[in-house]
Order: C-alpha cells, then sequence, then structure tokens
C-alpha cells in the first residue's frame, strides 16, 4: 500500500484534497531483498466519505463524498490514478464542493517520480501542479522540477523518498514486527521541500466486523493499524499537519481510514474493490 501526503492540506482552508492509498507488486532492481519481496495486490478501490467529528473552532458542519483510485504496474513502473471528492457545508450553511485528482508514475528503482494534480472548488480549477522528481539513488538526494503552477526547481535532500518506496519500507518494517518508522517523503502535491512522515504500526488482528466489499481472493483477511503524521519540512514547526489512521491488510487492501486534521476528521470505509491485472513483461 502506498501512502502520500496528498491529502494533508486542510479542509477548513477549503483547498482540495485527496488521498493516495496505492497499493505495491512487484520488484525494484535497486531495492533491498527484504523491501523487493514485499507484493501487494494492484486494485481498484472506491470508498465512501463522512465526516467523522468536527471541534468546537472548526468551520465545517458536515461533510460527504467518495473517492476512487487506481493502481496499476507496468513494465517500469507503478501509475496511480485518483479522485477525490468531498461536499462540505461550513457553519454559515454556504455549500462547498472540493475536487482533487491526482497521476503519478513512479519507477521502480526508486529514483523518478511524475506527477500531474488539479484541485478545484465548485467546478473551478484553483491548482495545477505538474513536475518530475529525480533521487541520484534510493535514500539519495536529488532535485524536483515543476511546470505548473510556475517554473521552479527546489532540492531535495539525501534521505528523501517517494511515496511508493516510503511504502514498501513501511510496509516491511511491519513485516518485521516493527512498530516505528520515521521517513522523508516528497509526492508532489506542493512546491515546499519533503516532510518526515511518522508511523506507528500495531500488530495483526481479526477485525471485528469484516467488510462486506471484501471477497477472496482479496480478503477479509487481518488487518494491522497504521497511525501516520504527517509533517512540514519546517523543523520549528513541531505538530503534524496531518494524520491519518488507516486499517491496512497485507495484501495492501485499506477497508477503512480516519483522516484526521485535528478540528474535524474525515471517515472513509470501502464500497468496492476489484483486482486489477499484472503486465505481461
Amino acid at each position: 500500500m502506498q501512502i502520500q501526503p496528498f491529502l494533508r492540506r486542510p479542509i477548513n482552508k477549503l483547498s482540495g484534497l485527496a488521498l493516495s492509498l496505492t497499493f505495491l507488486s512487484g520488484v525494484a532492481a535497486e531495492m533491498s531483498p527484504a523491501v523487493a519481496e514485499i507484493v501487494i495486490a494492484p486494485h481498484r478501490a472506491a470508498y465512501t466519505l463522512t465526516l467523522k467529528r468536527t471541534g468546537r473552532d472548526s468551520a465545517i458542519s458536515n461533510a460527504n463524498g467518495a473517492m476512487v483510485y487506481s493502481w496499476g504496474e507496468t513494465c517500469d513502473g507503478w501509475t496511480v490514478d485518483q479522485q477525490f471528492v468531498l461536499n462540505v457545508v461550513q457553519g454559515d450553511g454556504r455549500a462547498v464542493q472540493l475536487n482533487a485528482r491526482s497521476s503519478t508514475w513512479e519507477s521502480k528503482d526508486g529514483k523518478r517520480l511524475r506527477f500531474n494534480i488539479k484541485r478545484e472548488r465548485n467546478g473551478v480549477e484553483v491548482e495545477k501542479i505538474r513536475g518530475e522528481g529525480r533521487l541520484k539513488e534510493v535514500n539519495g538526494a536529488g532535485v524536483a522540477e515543476f511546470e505548473f503552477p510556475k517554473v521552479k526547481t527546489i532540492p531535495l535532500p539525501k534521505g528523501t523518498v517517494f511515496p511508493t518506496m516510503h511504502t514498501l519500507k513501511l510496509m516491511q518494517r511491519a513485516k518485521e514486527g516493527k512498530m516505528t518508522d520515521r521517513q522523508l517523503v516528497f509526492d508532489g502535491s506542493d512546491l515546499e521541500p519533503p516532510g518526515p512522515v511518522s508511523a506507528f504500526i500495531l500488530p495483526l488482528k481479526q477485525p471485528k466486523a469484516p467488510n462486506k466489499a471484501l471477497e477472496a481472493p482479496l480478503g477479509p483477511n487481518k488487518i494491522r493499524t497504521v497511525n501516520l503524521a504527517f509533517f512540514n519540512a519546517d523543523p520549528k514547526r513541531t505538530e503534524p499537519e496531518f494524520e491519518m489512521s488507516i486499517q491496512l491488510q497485507d495484501n495492501g487492501i485499506a477497508p477503512s481510514m480516519v483522516l484526521d486534521y485535528g478540528g474535524y476528521a474525515v471517515q472513509g470505509e470501502l464500497a468496492r474493490v476489484e483486482a486489477l491485472e499484472k503486465p505481461d513483461c
């Protein structure tokens, strides 16, 4: 399962949202043998979204929506196409529809990432981001070059990983029984340097109520809870921008998740899922 910090912008600022929970399969030539053994089912998943809670000072009174994403494998990389739509009712009664779309490709050696992101508010495009990130080596330094919204190049410090590699390493640590992880992740969702993502991983357990959308061979299986905190690159900002809690099967399918922005949280529940074919390389 690939986990991107793509959703970290808060709803109460009425910017676009999208979640990237992308699932991985295959072997990268420069991965460690342990990480390369992580094989997760390619699939397309659809989620319903509802408002889980609001805080006292939240600008939101209600929210509902849907998220659909597809993860695909090519002979030289992984592709992610996703769409996130959220209908928000603000405290003063005004309704706003937020729509975010994202398409990415990441090379299997973990050294290249192409990204194309669009965000809309009430059907009007408010942001477009497109570019490419390159690392000299896995966990090495590199650069990100943006074409939109403006031409800009930013350095990627040593230790940067792209979303697919981040997820592979996170899944490997879970497999080894490790409970914590912290990585510097760049996903192209804004024109800022990568920020750290901290994870707390709980052991596998049987779900209390298996999701009815899951059928063999995709599930229902045992799940583990993965709690993630996404931080700004500025070390002076010690509080996370965004937190996420995912109920995750070892085959990479997430029956449910919570996206927590502090003043409010959005619940995502799997509504349907289908397996996707792997390429014949």
